[in-house]
């Protein structure tokens, strides 16, 4: 069987450290009375449901205004408002007492207001849970450099600079509250001991600019190249970093607390922590908007919000596009936002627009093979073969020649792009080739094996092929059936039945699978179990050749 995965692009920005955190629990009305208010309080529960914070929360703030004395609508009110980036979360912040999110933005509204003293004294009363105390240092420390006591604000994080896996965010907030005051003295020292950090985006632009504006533009070079080593993905932010290399990262107090919300929600990544992660993303963006990191990162979050083995619904990658659209052409984060845009357009089904995105980012990066090796595997996931094809041409070309060993992907797809179109005069070459590339990958082996088999070509070389895919890949059902097709090409009509029955064990719900498995048993004379078997196949939903196929052949046997 033709097994052909489409690579997908997915871009989020890492963090300092890791770190657990405590899930905040919703409530629900107990009593609401059955008219307008408990009529949008269904469509706010249905909203949640379907991951879309957006409309739940704008039927949670109707709901409260039919129903403004119900106490019980505050709180899922507030947590959908504040992941969906509502003002209506500030609204309901002060009747949140004990929640630390609501605390949270009540200190952050504090400092917006440059009431330093008042944002201290909120984060001082924070409730104790693992989290909070965590980040409660660094809110304390920009609140007292927001009131002048730049000393007083070291002085409390230096000591928790070496203290466990968070140490190096305390110091980092150190640095860059010295920073911010001018106070190079003793930025220096601090900035030096982050040095030696795994690199992640903030860190190193944070780390860039300081050398940049002490006069070591080498070394501010150095950091960009490190981080563009271990993230490929951020290569088209790479220009425009290097061109605002000069410029202070973080400026203000409210800024400093931004990134620190941005490195708490970069360590929520872990599956069940969606909504807190996001939750802290939209407390970075309520204080600074502009903060493009913090888009990408919950841009991804909300995309991943779904639950496991499920995809995000329609409304999620609405809302994660919605996150992307304020990033303008300007931002250095530009182009990877744009792509991660791209990949969302395409996931909602409106391939003309990402690859429209796609063509643009083209256009601006004169050379560079895996955008429209991305354009290339956006049309051909969409079944529009032949354009794809002229991106693959684009992206081998921009490679040169001779072509790298990882040009095999390439290869692969447009041989598969060519065959979709019956051009196998074409498709051959190209799968050949990618399999002089990459000899052990079991998916080029698979594809043009089973290719000669279904044409009666190579039959013993596909047979060698398909038995080497298999000793790389033993629980793909994909080529199990595939080797146990070659195996019925051949007239081995006994060896083929077991593979195909141990391929429909591994892949019950495929319909190409179940109908291989009934040409084996007809081949090997039991009727009635082929005819069970391309029944299954016909009710598992094949396309609609594989459906004229086992129609024909169910046809034959009456």
């Amino acid at each position: 069987m033709n097994d052909a995965p489409l690579v997908k692009s997915r871009f989020l920005i890492g963090a300092c450290v890791l770190l657990s955190a405590c899930a905040m629990g919703s409530g629900a009305p107990a009593d609401a009375d059955v008219n307008g208010a408990y009529g949008a309080y269904l469509a706010a529960r249905y909203a949640d449901a379907k991951g879309d914070s957006a409309a739940a929360s704008q039927f949670y703030g109707l709901a409260l205004r039919e129903d403004p004395d119900n106490a019980a609508l505050v709180q899922p009110a507030f947590m959908a408002a504040l992941l969906s980036g509502s003002n209506l979360a500030v609204a309901l912040a002060p009747d949140m007492q004990g929640n630390s999110l609501a605390a949270l933005l009540r200190g952050d509204a504090a400092v917006q207001a440059g009431d330093y003293a008042g944002a201290a004294q909120i984060y001082a009363s924070l409730p104790p849970d693992q989290l909070t105390q965590l980040i409660q240092p660094i809110l304390l420390a920009w609140c007292q450099a927001g009131q002048g006591d730049v000393q007083g604000a070291l002085s409390r994080l230096r000591p928790l600079g070496a203290d466990g896996p968070f140490g190096p965010v305390y110091t980092l907030n150190a640095a860059l509250i010295a920073d911010v005051a001018g106070d190079t003295k003793d930025a220096a020292p601090l900035y030096a001991s982050l040095g030696g950090a795994q690199p992640d985006l903030r860190l190193a632009e944070i780390l860039a600019s300081w050398e940049a504006r002490s006069g070591q533009p080498q070394a501010a070079d150095a950091v960009l190249a490190q981080l563009m080593s271990a993230h490929p993905d951020l290569a088209l932010a790479f220009p425009g970093l290097q061109a605002q290399i000069a410029n202070k990262v973080v400026s203000t107090p409210a800024q400093g607390i931004a990134e620190a919300y941005l490195t708490i929600a970069g360590a929520l990544g872990a599956p069940g922590h969606a909504q807190l992660q996001i939750a802290f993303l939209q407390l970075a963006l309520q204080l600074r908007p502009d903060f493009s990191a913090a888009r990408l990162l919950l841009a991804g979050a909300q995309d991943q919000a779904a639950p496991p083995a499920t995809q995000p619904s329609t409304a999620q990658s609405e809302l994660a596009l919605a996150t992307l659209k304020p990033i303008p052409p300007t931002d250095p984060l530009y182009g990877p936002a744009a792509l991660q845009e791209a990949d969302q357009l395409a996931s909602l089904g409106r391939t003309d627009d990402a690859v429209a995105i796609l063509k643009n980012l083209i256009q601006a990066n004169p050379g560079d093979p895996d955008l429209p090796q991305i354009a290339g595997d956006t049309l051909r996931e969409a079944g529009q073969f032949q354009p794809a094809i002229t991106y693959y041409d684009q992206a081998l070309a921009d490679l040169g020649t001779p072509l790298p060993q990882a040009a095999w992907q390439l290869l692969f797809d447009r041989g598969i792009c060519e065959d979709e179109l019956g051009n196998w005069a074409a498709a051959e070459p190209d799968l050949v080739a990618a399999r002089n590339l990459a000899p052990n990958q079991p998916y080029v082996l698979n594809y043009l094996a089973y290719s000669w088999a279904l044409r009666g070509e190579h039959l013993a070389e596909a047979r060698q092929m398909l038995t080497q895919a298999v000793s790389l890949d033993p629980n793909d059902g994909a080529v199990i059936d595939s080797l146990g097709y070659a195996d019925l090409r051949a007239h081995q009509t006994g060896t083929a039945l077991a593979l195909l029955t141990q391929a429909v064990e591994l892949d019950p719900d495929d319909a190409e699978v179940n109908a291989h498995l009934g040409d084996a048993f007809w081949a090997a004379g039991q009727k009635l179990q082929a005819n069970y078997q391309w029944q299954r196949a016909l009710a598992l939903g094949p396309d609609a050749k594989l459906r004229a196929e086992i129609t024909s052949e169910l046809r034959a046997d009456f």
